[in-house]
């Protein structure tokens, strides 16, 4: 079997996620390092086995024996680091954000195109099988139709300050970070592009010279609407917040990672559908015993770069496309136009903006308005640190093995077989309950024959999935 032969562009904090996940891949081998730091690149060289270290592009992209990049560098960077690879006639795994501006993303899907090079854009949230679930779901029609989705992000990282992720240059802060996947994933659960955009940014923490803090309400194909809620200024448990609603006509989709960091654990999302009536489906996807299996079924950037290489094998269409990152950035950048003009703004959106000067002015503006105390980041640390608690999750009682244990994804068998199932029925048939004082306790149960196999166990959309009492 023939291998696609990768090199990473960019040995910061995104390689650290790739990096570990080759050893898993059948379908290719990381042959090349690169970045302007040869210190750091020879550094996790060493660590993952790479012979081959990089610290110019060119020089990269003339290697006949590179197959493909992925391209891990600052967004501002990326448009001509895919012209000079995809010049070359490597194919391009992208980050997101896809580009700094909406020219530069033009920049990018013309370049492959040009070249006969595939592109695919790292939304590595669609290859989480927790998501997938959730697009499943969405598909069978057992919700009605959908007409709103809201999204709660909040990702306190103090230590993004001052780095390349939070500048000028990069063009932006929070919103452009985290935005692209949580457009881009409602967007690809519903179905609906993106049609109007309104916003209000604010610059919370007097150090960050870019947006920490973002309202953003998108308006949708078909009458439908979205809300998202952005903030790296949060405390608590929901510092590390990535919480979704969907709501249709017939039933409300909630989907909560706020229990874990959804990007590395490999812990699915608490999925639950309500229905009329007090219905209630919760959606569980197990482990496998064997830990590297659980690493192959769950991890989303091993699911991605798989999907990348059989694209490049197989001839056929990325899964995700340069002009779906394209899409979301035109919504990015729409919604720092809109909170400072204090606007709607259309979309497409293909005007060139000064976001420097952007930001100046919301800086100077909240800089005003807000009064941060950032005397709190300087308080002392407690003598005695306490340990995060551990949660204990007791797993449901079922010992079937996963259908897909290769791939740990929803295959298509399962995919129809839940669909039609859901679409068959959308009311719980059984449910036994019993009241003492201020608790309730329910049990549900299901019949054989309307449950459905697919990997991480049974699933019963008539009677409501919970194989165990509690």
């Amino acid at each position: 079997m023939r291998r696609i032969k990768i090199a990473m562009l960019g040995c910061g904090g995104v390689a650290h996620l790739y990096l570990p996940v080759f050893k898993y891949l059948k379908e290719a081998q990381l042959v090349a390092l690169v970045d302007i730091d040869e210190g750091k690149a020879k550094h996790l060289a060493e660590r993952y086995g790479v012979e081959k270290v990089y610290s110019d592009v060119e020089e990269a992209a003339s290697d006949p024996e590179i197959d493909a990049v992925i391209v891990g560098t600052p967004p501002n960077l990326h448009a001509e680091h895919v012209e000079v690879c995809a010049s070359s006639g490597k194919h391009i795994l992208c980050e997101k954000p896809m580009a700094s501006t909406v020219g530069d993303c033009q920049r990018i899907i013309d370049a492959c195109r040009k070249n006969g090079v595939k592109l695919q854009m790292a939304h590595m949230k669609r290859f989480m099988r927790g998501n997938q679930m959730v697009k499943s779901i969405v598909d069978s029609g057992c919700m009605g139709k959908i007409f709103m989705a809201e999204c709660h992000w909040d990702c306190a990282v103090p230590h993004l300050i001052g780095t390349y992720r939070e500048t000028e240059e990069a063009g932006g802060g929070n919103l452009q970070d985290h935005g692209p996947h949580a457009f881009d994933l409602v967007r690809w659960w519903t179905g609906n592009d993106i049609l109007q955009v309104s916003a209000s940014i604010r610059i919370v923490h007097p150090q960050r010279p870019t947006e920490d803090t973002a309202v953003v309400v998108l308006e949708h194909e078909n009458g439908m609407v979205s809300f998202y809620h952005m903030t790296r200024v949060s405390y608590g448990r929901e510092h590390w917040q990535d919480l979704y609603r969907i709501y249709g006509t017939d039933a409300t989709l909630v989907v909560r990672n706020d229990h874990h960091f959804p990007t590395t654990s490999l812990e699915s999302p608490e999925i639950v559908l309500y229905r009329p009536g007090g219905c209630i489906q919760r959606y569980d996807l197990g482990h496998p015993w064997n830990l590297d299996d659980t690493v192959v079924q769950n991890n989303p950037f091993y699911n991605q770069l798989k999907a990348f290489c059989e694209c490049i094998l197989n001839d056929t269409e990325p899964r995700v496309t340069g002009e779906d990152g394209m899409h979301v950035m035109e919504a990015v950048i729409a919604a720092y136009v809109s909170s400072l003009k204090g606007i709607k703004v259309k979309l497409p959106f293909r005007e060139d903006v000064d976001l420097r000067e952007l930001f100046r002015e919301i800086k100077e503006r909240d800089g005003k308005n807000l009064k941060y105390d950032y005397t709190i980041d300087n308080l002392p640390k407690p003598a005695v640190s306490l340990k995060a608690p551990l949660y204990a999750f007791r797993p449901p009682r079922t010992k079937e093995k996963w259908s897909d244990e290769e791939h740990g994804m929803i295959g298509e068998a399962g995919y129809d077989a839940l669909t039609t199932s859901l679409k068959r029925s959308c009311i719980c048939r059984t449910r036994a309950a019993s009241t003492t004082g201020t608790s309730e306790r329910r049990s549900w149960r299901c019949k054989a024959e309307d449950r459905v196999e697919l990997p991480g166990g049974l699933y019963s959309p008539k009677s409501g999935q919970l194989p165990y009492e509690g």
